[in-house]
């Protein structure tokens, strides 16, 4: 029998990438277009991205045929940060072996030192794999808050908006003891509720997302590049909500 491969053989950031590739062409299309689309080939590295998101649970496989999964749908459609934090969280923990990791290590600070030699010892990873799978786990964790600066695995359950704000806003605070007062500036406001800032202090650039609608009244900071699929979303829906209200007004 052959052996069952229990993990993901790219990370969640290329999954979700290849996810909405795919969601771009009315959520299914060929694995031909979808690597079109994100400027690849169909190869055998295409093909771990598929497995990969497959075992994220960010998309669905078949003779060739790929589609988006309802946890992808509910990623894109959420409202809030918060709610795109806890579906990435279930895509993350969906891989057997990620939800062994994490269920071994919540609410403990991870053995980063060593974590690729336990993954070997402990959890039967392929020693020739384990590197990336550490990597994939580590990088993962933190694009959906699981994992902070501390590198303590937070519970999934305990991981709400205002905890997120609170760790900004004491790092926040931390800078402006370090850095004296900063300098704020808008930059930007795309849309009606809606306006980003720069936040400007000696040594350091900061960028926080300030969001104000219907429903909705909080701060987000951007830290990673990541960060921006998050908004991304926010603002899509804004734009949805908007074009709705205006084709109601013009009728």
């Amino acid at each position: 029998m052959a052996k069952i491969i229990d993990y993901p053989r790219a990370s969640l950031r290329s999954a979700l990438s290849l996810a909405e590739a795919v969601d771009s062409f009315a959520g299914s299309c060929s694995a031909e277009l979808a690597a079109e689309k994100l400027g690849k080939r169909v190869s055998g590295a295409f093909a771990a991205v598929v497995g990969a998101a497959s075992k994220y649970r960010l998309l669905e496989s078949k003779a060739g045929k790929l589609w988006v999964t309802a946890l992808y749908r509910d990623f894109k459609l959420s409202y809030t940060p918060e709610d795109a934090a806890k579906q990435l969280q279930g895509a993350l923990l969906s891989p057997p072996l990620f939800r062994a990791i994490y269920e071994r290590f919540k609410g403990q600070k991870l053995p980063v030192g060593h974590f690729e030699k336990l993954l070997i010892k402990e959890f039967d990873a392929p020693e020739a794999f384990a590197s990336r799978l550490e990597k994939y786990f580590l990088e993962g964790a933190k694009q959906c808050r699981l994992l902070g600066a501390d590198n303590i695995l937070k519970d999934s359950t305990q991981v709400t908006l205002a905890t997120i704000q609170t760790e900004y806003e004491d790092q926040a605070e931390a800078d402006e003891d370090v850095d004296g007062p900063s300098n704020e500036q808008v930059i930007t406001a795309p849309s009606e509720g809606l306006k980003v800032t720069q936040i400007m202090s000696a040594g350091s650039e900061e960028y926080w997302l300030n969001l104000r609608g219907p429903g909705m009244d909080f701060s987000f900071e951007i830290r990673e590049l990541d960060d921006l699929d998050v908004i991304q979303v926010m603002i899509k829906k804004i734009e949805k909500a908007l074009r709705v209200r205006e084709n109601t007004e013009s009728r």
